[in-house]
């Protein structure tokens, strides 16, 4: 099985939990079965709501990516506090996508922690 990252994961963010899931993801193909976190984002409306609360976009001006609808894009470990902090800013006042937010946070530290990679994919 060789298979593209958006065919598993169609909209969500994704953390590597171990060496192989870092490098398939690096290579945007799965070939076997891999350990993830994965925060999905489970339709349309909900993404409409997300980016018009400017989460995405603040990610990217705060890290250099131009995370959109229609794209994969890797966020390197030495760019995801910034990330971090772009997803706490202002983040009481985004009562529609509260659970994302909360879940986004979670996710971005413990990609911190563990100093990996994380994958945006849309």
């Amino acid at each position: 099985m060789n298979v593209q990252l958006s065919q598993f994961f169609r909209r969500g963010v994704i953390r590597p939990l171990d060496d192989d899931a870092v490098q398939q993801l690096a290579a945007f193909r799965i070939d076997t079965p891999i350990r993830v976190e994965w925060l999905p984002i489970m339709n349309d409306d909900e993404f409409a709501r997300i980016w018009e609360a400017g989460v995405l976009q603040r990610i990217n001006e705060a890290c250099g990516v131009d995370i959109s609808d229609y794209e994969e894009v890797e966020l390197p470990a030495n760019r995801i506090e910034s990330a971090l902090r772009a997803v706490r800013y202002d983040a009481g006042n985004r009562d529609s996508i509260g659970k994302f937010i909360q879940s986004l946070d979670g996710l971005l530290s413990d990609a911190v922690a563990t100093n990996k990679n994380v994958y945006f994919i849309f």
